[in-house]
């Protein structure tokens, strides 16, 4: 599986990330993938197992990107990427990463889901 690992302890989950996978509430499978060093088609490979795994458990994805300001490669094509994936995905996909990457993508992503609107 790489550098992806899955951490299901409650110590290692962001903060707002829910309830602790395995409780009777859990419903999201938390996705963590070292960016550091390593190149999109990489960090897409571990995501799409993780996207596959969540699925298959009728889980909701967390996905955390650690070091995303390290990839050795074009965030714009890691993120491009990220976005075929998720077309058609049938379950809510939550991100968490610290550099802001992706939550300024995100943006730009829901301005053009509402033009005009601000929404």
């Amino acid at each position: 599986m790489g550098k992806t690992e899955r951490k299901l302890r409650r110590a290692d989950r962001p903060e707002g990330a829910g309830p602790t996978p395995g409780s009777p509430q859990a419903q999201e499978l938390q996705i963590r993938v070292s960016c550091k060093g390593r190149k999109a088609d990489d960090v897409l490979d571990d995501l799409s197992r993780g996207l596959a795994d969540a699925g298959a458990r009728n889980l909701d994805p967390l996905i955390v990107l650690n070091d995303l300001g390290l990839l050795e490669d074009s965030i714009t094509t890691l993120i491009k990427g990220l976005s075929r994936l998720l077309v058609g995905y049938p379950r809510t996909v939550t991100f968490w990463e610290a550099s802001g990457f992706t939550e300024a993508f995100l943006t730009v992503m829901d301005a053009q889901r509402h033009p005009g609107t601000g929404k």
